[in-house]
């Protein structure tokens, strides 16, 4: 009787920690939305990025073209990087402009996505006004 009750315990501790460890099974990892675009600082020109709800993290990096030592005005590659921190909709908006000029609607993408409660990423709508000659559109890639 007592090897059955120990066999009964040593089983259910077993199941139980197998559940314990396979907690996080079937989760997705959260998703990240990068925008990846050209951009040249140099002229006065910078991307700005904002959400009407503050449901991303952004990370922001620049990096600048490889180039000859001394030369300036060099372009690069803007990058924003969002993390979902928490479920909703937000509409981002990207604009390429001047901080001291008034807007520049012309240069700009708006973007809205769903974020669903274990942060995964959807794109509902996605509209651009720039320029035809504009070559610094930005490329979204959701991982």
């Amino acid at each position: 009787m007592k090897i059955r009750k120990l066999a009964l315990i040593i089983c259910v501790a077993a199941m139980v920690l197998a559940l314990a460890l396979c907690a996080g099974c079937g989760k997705k990892a959260p998703q990240t939305a990068t925008f990846t675009m050209e951009a040249n600082p140099t002229t006065g020109y910078t991307w700005q990025i904002s959400q009407d709800n503050e449901i991303f993290d952004i990370a922001e990096e620049y990096v600048e073209n490889e180039h000859a030592e001394g030369m300036v005005g060099v372009g690069g590659t803007q990058t924003y990087v969002l993390t979902p921190k928490a479920a909703g909709t937000a509409t981002v908006t990207l604009v390429y402009g001047r901080s001291w000029e008034e807007g520049d609607e012309a240069s700009s993408a708006e973007y809205t996505f769903e974020v669903s409660r274990n942060m995964q990423i959807k794109t509902v709508s996605a509209k651009g006004a720039f320029p035809e000659d504009f070559s610094f559109v930005p490329v979204l890639e959701i991982k």
